[in-house]
């Protein structure tokens, strides 16, 4: 009996063994690819859709294979399916040990743990300095985490300190909190999302763990003349190969790149290096209260000027339509705004003659004033009132335009008071500006039952663009940072109708009928840029009408420059047919630049998909708020 059993489960042993599909059992090595803008493809065959290319050189763990195909790992964490023709495999590594996970302490007494990443989810729990918990996963600057068995939450990052998850190894939290990992053979590889170089620890070393405290750039040699690949962010981890010269050698998307060592600088050729955010104003119970800031000298506002936007326009002696005409201006000439009276403008021309236009037949460009250091907000609605007090209850003293910057003194409940360039002070309500340096102003619930229409450009065979130096697909991150977007919306309550969730191709008149057609609050069009200077990058957001077209594109350009840090090229006018013909409330958003070598890497990067997704969703959220409230 004893023996029949046995031999049963040999049988059954050696049967299941035979069922599993040889491909799944081939499951080790790796493979380095052999060519420049290599296809991964969806299937193992040429006939399946091109999800992304790769550059020579770039190493890929092997999942399975199936014929003369290999399935891969990305280094975006994702699948797909490579030629072996273009690959060449490598001896098969150990499997690692499971990396520990790093930890965060609280900085302050009493932090806000909430349900979800922002701070208009409700909260579940608060925290304390002394104990340290699990991170489990990031959604922009929030960071979720294990509190108990069973239960998760979500703390700012700018609230908490983070620790290495090899310095953490070995110390377990309090009860209230999970124990950290066991320490690992294998410390945890580099993250492929761009992200900082400053170190702490041990981190001279090759093999050991490195910190990082500021953000560098990535660099294929140990050359600050070669263009950076990417860019790390504060407080990832990444693993020292060597050390030379200054430099710092580590394993980053499948090659071995480099960083310079802290002190040393680490901007690129070109571009421009993302600023640290300035710290957050707290209180007690990690909210932003009324610490003070300490404001810096404001800077000083220049003149507007006007943009015609038709050729032919009359410039009046007065400003009404009876009045004489002094003249004609083209198209694209740029007039000083001396004065306004209702929908007119008091111009001075390029030749110096002065009179009057309308302001419907002109674009007002706001000069950009320099931004002041420090945390301060940006005026994004004209006519913004500021008060003497923080509440709507006080006078108004002042009104404020687009363009202008202040810097914050302090925070009393959801107002800021605002340092002057006289010296004087003012208080604006925070959900009207864009604020940087600190938390957004927000209103909760602003986007419960908004139909939002969320419009990932071309698809299909409408490819867009494409990028000068790794062939991405405008289609492809149009739809990708368009499906983060609809996740961020949905989870704030909005009901959110895609123009495409897959690769298809609709005409733009398709496009603009989803939105006329559903009754659509607003209307975002998701695209990225091109130019023949490859130098130019950055982000602009288009709008067709000025009133709440031009306030939703320049609250979203506000917010996406400020979560992404991509060069602020300013919200404008923009002749587009899904912004023309739409009587949606309606922007275009061009992303930044798939001709611009540096940005192309960022672009492609899942990290920096979710920071653009960000500050859409911010901006939107702003701009919902900025109308349901009776601001100022």
């Amino acid at each position: 009996m004893i023996f029949r059993k046995q031999l049963l489960r040999t049988l059954l042993a050696v049967a299941f063994a035979f069922s599993i599909p040889a491909a799944t059992v081939w499951a080790a090595g790796s493979v380095q690819v052999k060519v420049d803008d290599m296809n991964v493809r969806s299937g193992p065959s040429t006939q399946d859709q091109v999800v992304t290319t790769l550059p020579v050189n770039t190493v890929l763990p092997v999942i399975s294979e199936k014929g003369d195909w290999i399935n891969v790992k990305l280094p975006n964490g994702k699948t797909g399916w490579v030629a072996g023709w273009l690959v060449t495999k490598t001896a098969a590594q150990p499997t690692p040990a499971q990396a520990p996970k790093p930890q965060i302490e609280s900085k302050t007494d009493n932090l806000n743990v909430r349900s979800g990443p922002g701070q208009n989810f409700p909260v579940v729990q608060t925290i304390n300095p002394g104990t340290k918990f699990t991170v489990l996963e990031r959604n922009g600057e929030w960071i979720s985490i294990q509190l108990s068995a069973s239960t998760k939450g979500w703390v700012a990052g700018w609230l908490v300190t983070e620790h290495n998850a090899g310095n953490a190894a070995g110390h377990q939290a309090p009860s209230t909190g999970t124990p950290a990992a066991p320490p690992s053979a294998t410390p945890p590889a580099v993250p492929t999302a761009p992200g900082g170089s400053s170190a702490t620890g041990q981190a001279g070393n090759a093999g050991n763990l490195l910190t990082l405290e500021d953000n560098p750039y990535v660099y294929p040699a140990p050359d600050l003349s070669l263009p950076a690949i990417g860019q790390l962010h504060s407080g990832m981890n990444i693993t020292v190969t060597s050390k030379q010269n200054g430099w710092i050698q580590f394993p980053y998307e499948g090659i071995q790149a480099w960083i310079p060592q802290p002190g040393t600088g680490s901007a690129p050729s070109s571009g421009n290096n993302p600023g640290t955010p300035a710290p957050d104003i707290i209180d007690g119970h990690g909210n932003s209260g009324d610490s003070p800031i300490s404001p810096a000298a404001p800077a000083q506002p220049e003149k507007p000027t006007a943009i015609v936007q038709t050729d032919d326009l009359n410039l009046r002696a007065e400003s009404n339509t009876a009045s004489a005409v002094l003249g004609t201006l083209k198209a694209g000439t740029t007039l000083n705004i001396l004065e306004k009276q209702t929908d007119w403008y008091k111009v001075q021309t390029p030749d110096g003659k002065t009179g009057w236009v309308a302001g419907w037949l002109v674009t007002v460009k706001q000069p950009e004033m320099p931004a002041p250091p420090g945390p301060h907000i940006a005026v994004v609605n004209p006519d913004t009132n500021v008060r003497s007090g923080p509440g709507t209850e006080h006078e108004i003293i002042k009104q404020m335009q687009p363009g202008e910057k202040y810097p914050i003194a302090k925070r009393e409940g959801d107002w800021f008071q605002l340092t002057f360039t006289d010296g004087s002070t003012g208080y604006v309500a925070g959900w009207l500006v864009s604020a940087v340096g600190v938390p957004a102003i927000v209103k909760s619930n602003e986007l419960v039952g908004k139909v939002i229409v969320v419009d990932p450009g071309h698809g299909g065979s409408d490819n867009g663009a494409t990028g000068s130096s790794f062939s991405t697909l405008e289609k492809t991150v149009n739809l990708q940072v368009g499906m983060i977007l609809r996740h961020k919306l949905e989870a704030a309550g909005a009901k959110v109708i895609m123009t495409r969730s897959d690769d298809r191709k609709l005409t733009l008149q398709q496009r603009v009928d989803v939105a006329i057609q559903n009754n659509a609050d607003i209307f975002v069009s998701i695209h990225h840029n091109t130019h023949p200077n490859s130098a130019t990058n950055g982000t602009i957001i288009f709008h067709y009408n000025r009133g709440n077209s031009g306030k939703l594109a320049s609250l979203v350009q506000n917010e996406v420059v400020k979560a992404t840090s991509y060069k602020d090229l300013q919200a404008r006018f923009g002749d587009y047919y899904v912004l023309r013909e739409n009587t949606v409330t309606s922007i275009l958003a061009e992303i930044g630049f798939l001709s611009n070598y540096n940005e192309e890497i960022k672009l492609r990067s899942e990290k920096q998909q979710e920071l653009a997704a960000e500050g859409l969703f911010k901006g939107i959220l702003q701009y919902f708020s900025s109308l349901n409230t009776n601001g100022g």
